[in-house]
């Protein structure tokens, strides 16, 4: 049986898509946590770095909950109540040293950014932007890094992306001020008693018939990020020479020839019928994928029976 020999394309056929270049493609190492943060409320092309004058003062995580919180620096020169800016750090001073010794708990540790004594130590001077790492489930898309080097592309799996949104730990420092004198105040003869340092927190839903239930899951869940301790690393700006080393050791491969060749587990043909509809022939409107292969390849190879007949 005679083979059909492919149609010459035509000169406007091959300027129609033109190729405009090609790279090698690397995969750097999966095992390197890489997580991409997301500031929500911020304009596009005002990062939080040094150059825009709010580099973030500190990272803190908790690995185990996934908990992330950011602190960057407020202008308190524009629009900024003094005020309130003193009320609200006072408390969250007051909560942080309340706190000194006792269980971890969902607030930072927040830098007051004092500038020697007095008021200004008490100072409202950073905010705190909060998110929380989510592991994979499936069906979850895979985001990668792309770093280009010549005519190599590098990509880098990305562990997570992280939505970061403005804390009100201020605001829960106000409320745990006792109010009133009366809760200073102490009948004749009673002991002084501490202060509890954790109060019992109810999580509630909305179920279908529009009642609120307790759920035993969330409680447990925010048991363990209360436990879990904080930890704190110093962040390095962007354009820091620190920065771009480990831009260069982790973003890209640094020696090519001793790496692994990918091997697909997959052929051409499966691959399309696995990224693609249903394929349909319009002559037997029922043979539909993979009765349609298989008819497909049976004339495939009756015909290369044929020809060495």
């Amino acid at each position: 049986m005679p083979k059909s020999s492919p149609q010459p394309q035509s000169p406007s056929d091959k300027d129609s898509d033109p190729v405009i270049a090609s790279y090698d493609i690397y995969l750097t190492d999966s095992e390197i946590s890489r997580y991409v943060l997301q500031y929500l409320d911020r304009p596009t092309g005002y990062a939080y770095d040094e150059l825009n004058g709010q580099k973030p003062t500190a990272l803190r995580l908790k690995p185990k909950t996934g908990l992330v919180e950011v602190d960057v620096p407020i202008n308190t020169r524009v629009n900024y109540d003094v005020g309130k800016g003193l009320r609200y750090g006072d408390a969250l001073r007051k909560s942080r040293s309340a706190r000194e010794g006792g269980a971890g708990s969902l607030v930072g540790d927040v830098d007051m950014g004092g500038m020697g004594g007095g008021e200004d130590a008490s100072l409202l001077k950073v905010q705190t932007l909060g998110g929380r790492i989510k592991g994979p489930e499936d069906g979850d898309p895979v985001y990668m890094l792309a770093a280009f080097r010549g005519d190599n592309l590098h990509l880098s799996p990305v562990s997570a992306v992280v939505q970061l949104h403005p804390q009100l730990h201020h605001l829960d420092a106000m409320d745990e001020i006792p109010k009133g004198r009366g809760a200073k105040s102490r009948k004749e003869g009673e002991e002084d008693r501490a202060e509890p340092e954790a109060r019992a927190i109810d999580v509630k839903i909305k179920a279908a018939e529009d009642r609120e239930v307790i759920e035993p899951g969330n409680l447990d869940l925010l048991k363990s990020m209360q436990d879990e301790q904080w930890k704190t690393y110093d962040w390095v700006d962007a354009d820091n020479e620190e920065s771009w080393a480990i831009y260069e050791n982790y973003m890209m491969h640094q020696d090519l020839e001793d790496l692994p060749q990918l091997e697909t587990a997959i052929n051409s043909e499966d691959y399309l019928d696995t990224m693609s509809a249903p394929r349909i022939d319009p002559a037997r409107p029922e043979m539909t994928g993979w009765a349609m292969k298989q008819n497909r390849k049976k004339g495939t190879d009756s015909g290369s029976s044929t020809e060495e007949g």
